[in-house]
């Protein structure tokens, strides 16, 4: 299985340029971008598969600022990712 890094504002700034240097370190890593604006994270998805082609890149729509949406994140990431 491979490792999951889950990257907050992934879209953009910072959590862009860490998910770049990540993948420039191992491509077999399993990224999750947490992202507010889906169209936007898709893009970047796309760019990053793009560039890293053997990379996994998943998404999840979240607003870090609204906490019910943070519980959902949460949740549909713990049944992605966790298995009980």
């Amino acid at each position: 299985m491979r490792k999951v890094v889950l990257i907050t504002g992934a879209s953009s700034g910072i959590g862009l340029a860490l998910c770049k240097r990540l993948l420039a370190e191992d491509d077999e890593l399993h990224l999750c971008l947490a992202c507010r604006n889906r169209n936007k994270a898709e893009a970047v998805r796309a760019s990053l598969l793009a560039s890293h082609p053997t990379a996994e890149v998943t998404i999840v729509q979240v607003d870090i600022s609204n906490l019910q949406s943070v519980f959902r994140a949460s949740k549909e990431l713990k049944q992605r990712y966790i298995s009980c």
